[in-house]
C-alpha cells in the first residue's frame, strides 16, 4: 500500500517519542528537547525555509540533530537531506552529521544511494512501515554511533 501523508504524520510523531531519546536510553545529552516539528523550526535554504519533520534541539535551544521521514524519495527529498545535514551537528563516534533519515520499507537502497550520490553526510538510515496500529522502525545503516543502531 502506497505511503499516505497520515502514515507520515504518524511515523513522525512515533519517531520522536521513542528514538530521541531511545526508552531506557540513559545517556541522552542533558537539557536537550525533541519536536516533532509542524513547522515552529525552519532552516532557510536557496530554495527558501525547510521544516525538518524531527527537530532536537540542544540546551542552548539551537538545533543539532534532525530527522526526516519521507514517504516517497524523490530531488526535493535530497535537497531536504542536504538542507538538514549542513545544520546537524558532528557530535558523535565517527563524526558524521547527526542526520536521520526514514523511509519507507523498501527504499533504504534507493536513500542510500541518494544520499551517497549527493555527497549527504548523515548519522543513520532507517525504514519505517505502517501495520493497523502500529509502527515499525527498522535500521538499515547507522554512521554515527553504534548506539543508534536501534
Amino acid at each position: 500500500m502506497p505511503s499516505t501523508s497520515t502514515d507520515h504524520d504518524r511515523v513522525v510523531r512515533f519517531v520522536a517519542a521513542n528514538r530521541f531519546p531511545f526508552p531506557g536510553q540513559t545517556d541522552w545529552p542533558a537539557g536537550y528537547t525533541t519536536i516533532a516539528n509542524s513547522g515552529s523550526h525552519v532552516i532557510d535554504t536557496p530554495d527558501g525555509p525547510i521544516a525538518p519533520d524531527i527537530v532536537i534541539l540542544d540546551e542552548r535551544g539551537q538545533p543539532c540533530r534532525l530527522g526526516e521521514v519521507e514517504t516517497a524519495i524523490d530531488a526535493a527529498a535530497v535537497a531536504r537531506w542536504a538542507a538538514c545535514s549542513a545544520v546537524a551537528d558532528t557530535l558523535n563516534e565517527t563524526g558524521v552529521k547527526n542526520l536521520f533519515v526514514y523511509v519507507p520499507k523498501g527504499l533504504a537502497a534507493d536513500a542510500l544511494q541518494e544520499l551517497d550520490d549527493n555527497g549527504i553526510s548523515f548519522a543513520g538510515l532507517r525504514e519505517w512501515e505502517v501495520d493497523g496500529e502500529t509502527v515499525r522502525v527498522t535500521p538499515f545503516l547507522t554512521r554515527g554511533d553504534r548506539y543508534d543502531h536501534q
